[in-house]
């Protein structure tokens, strides 16, 4: 009985143990590690967003311009600040933003091919309102004589990543010189953009057809091409 009772007693003191508590000092070293990591982490968002800006100086637009070595970087910068887990957040995404580089993939529409071909460096802006839950791409045409534009319907899609936005194209016209306003029949549905980053002065973003584009805010296109 003796040997039951000294089981049954060392069993409870064993299920109802509690830890000891890390002394103060290990709290502070683990606090202090954290914020270490937590700093790293945001100086290297810090590098990869100055890096991918010095890089796009020597590109425009998607006309061509990356050399191999160029297109490896900027897709390994792209790599580092879509780990930093930024989300779509329409308070950051709200307002203007100029476009600096696009890159077209196969599947890009023919319309954002042949604008790109035409549009100059720092003249294409996608501007959010999110008020209206809408977005507007305007791209000026043959140095100013002509300007492109197309209103995006957007939503903003429940995923586990937060990041994407459903986009519908609900109205596009273009101006050419003095002539009038001309609508297009451009109409789209059910298409997408993922923000892979978004801060308040950059953002990078990829569509649904495979196309990735480059925008910064109006007042940061002096830095980025030296202006």
């Amino acid at each position: 009985r003796t040997a039951v009772a000294g089981l049954v007693l060392a069993a409870s003191a064993t299920a109802f143990h509690v830890p000891s508590l890390p002394s103060a000092g290990h709290r502070s070293i683990t606090a202090a590690s954290r914020r270490g990591v937590c700093m790293q982490a945001v100086a290297g968002v810090a590098e990869a967003k100055a890096e991918l800006l010095s890089v796009l100086k020597d590109t425009g637009l998607g006309k061509g311009e990356e050399t191999e070595e160029q297109a490896k970087r900027i897709d390994e910068l792209v790599g580092v600040l879509a780990e930093a887990g930024t989300k779509f957040d329409p308070k950051v995404a709200d307002g203007e933003w100029a476009l600096v580089l696009s890159r077209n993939s196969k599947g890009s529409p023919k319309l954002q091919k042949a604008s790109n071909k035409a549009e100059q460096v720092g003249t294409s802006f996608a501007n959010f309102d999110v008020s209206k839950g809408e977005f507007y791409n305007i791209a000026d045409l043959f140095g100013g004589k002509g300007k492109l534009k197309a209103t995006v319907a957007f939503g903003e899609v429940e995923d586990k990543s937060g990041r994407r936005i459903s986009c519908d194209i609900v109205d596009a016209s273009v101006k050419l010189w003095k002539l009038p306003t001309l609508p297009l029949p451009l109409r789209a549905k059910g298409g997408w953009l993922d923000f892979l980053y978004l801060d308040e002065d950059m953002r990078v973003t990829k569509g649904n057809r495979g196309g990735l584009f480059f925008h910064v805010r109006p007042d940061k296109l002096d830095e980025v091409y030296g202006k």
